[in-house]
């Protein structure tokens, strides 16, 4: 099996790629070929020099459309992603932490993957899905079943599933801005809307797959094992993910 791997990296994030390309080689579906598809505006840099890597160049964009814009970023290797048998994005500060396997991501019969929020576990839903009607992210147009919200950093599935998705989600994205409407959570919020509408189709991980490295969430700690590891900011030089003020 092929796994292709999303990176996207621009500005200071760039620094996180060795690491996260060390780790995924070690414990992420080790025993698979895995192809890295890197998004980044400094295509030359040397961290990059290795075989498996598949560079795209793409300008840094201030925030929040350099998060915004992810599915864009995608469309541009299309026909390459659609080689592979699975593809996944993950975040470039969320490191493997240790050995995942097919028992672990593949043990189902669905063809899309998410990780629960670990910030939304066990919380009332309503702060964090889409809820402006203007806004193609919005969940007020259906009956959904919202027993999960699903974090950005980390998605992925059958290759033909993951670009049917981000196709629909990078025109969703088109129109809203054509509209003057950015969603609350950025891409997240329209990664969470298709994963709402195509929820029998949709396995989601337990949110240590998404576990924060802050003692804030040594709660998701003590009940989950730490498989992925998303790791201490300073936000003054790396922007949080925040909502639309």
């Amino acid at each position: 099996m092929r796994a292709g791997i999303i990176f996207i990296g621009t500005n200071k994030y760039i620094n996180f790629f060795e690491g996260y390309r060390t780790a995924i080689e070690k414990f992420f579906l080790p025993n698979h070929e895995k192809t890295f598809f890197a998004f980044t505006d400094q295509p030359d840099h040397e961290i990059f020099d290795h075989k498996n890597v598949v560079v795209t160049k793409i300008d840094h964009e201030p925030w929040p459309y350099v998060t915004l814009y992810r599915f864009k970023y995608m469309m541009m290797v299309k026909s390459q992603l659609l080689e592979c048998d699975k593809v996944f994005f993950i975040d470039a500060d969320l490191h493997a932490n240790q050995e995942i396997t097919d028992f672990h991501l593949f043990n189902h019969e669905k063809s899309l993957l998410g990780v629960q929020h670990p910030g939304w576990f066990g919380k009332p839903w309503i702060g964090a899905f889409e809820t402006n009607a203007r806004c193609r992210a919005n969940i007020f147009d259906g009956n959904y079943d919202l027993l999960h919200y699903r974090q950005g950093c980390f998605w992925g599935g059958d290759s033909k599933s993951v670009v049917k998705m981000v196709e629909t989600l990078e025109e969703r994205v088109d129109l809203d801005l054509k509209d003057d409407v950015v969603a609350c959570w950025h891409d997240e919020s329209h990664l969470n809307k298709y994963l709402l509408e195509n929820n029998e189709d949709v396995f989601t991980l337990h949110p240590g797959f998404a576990q924060p490295e802050s003692p804030d969430y040594n709660h998701i700690r003590d009940i989950f094992p730490t498989m992925m590891l998303h790791l201490d900011k300073n936000y003054s030089d790396f922007p949080r993910f925040e909502g639309v003020k």
